[in-house]
């Protein structure tokens, strides 16, 4: 089956990029709950956890860190020429950047 170049461009919108540089994170942020909270011999809920966190400080750098797979959608989009795309997750990015600098001084 040819793909047609018209098909896959339709993906070349800043709202699919900022649509995936928002769940990509949280995803990524799901993941790590799953791995720390279940890992421990007591599950704490998702609220419990997240305020766990931040009581130790430790909220911002895991927020920060969860973005960085935001880079690989970065390069794919680049690989793919999706420039439009592109602009849309640096908006998320942003948008992140952001949320941490006001939950670091807050």
């Amino acid at each position: 089956m040819e793909v047609k170049p018209n098909m896959i461009k339709k993906y070349n919108k800043p709202a699919y990029g900022l649509l995936g540089g928002i769940i990509l994170p949280a995803l990524t942020f799901i993941i790590y709950y799953a791995y720390s909270a279940f890992s421990v011999e007591t599950e704490l809920p998702l609220l419990d956890f997240i305020q766990t966190i931040y009581n130790k400080g430790a909220f911002t750098p895991v927020l920060s860190l969860c973005v960085l797979p935001n880079l690989i959608l970065f390069f794919i989009f680049k690989k793919n020429d999706y420039w439009y795309a592109m602009k849309g997750l640096i908006l998320s990015v942003l948008m992140y950047t952001i949320l941490v600098v006001v939950l670091k001084f807050m």
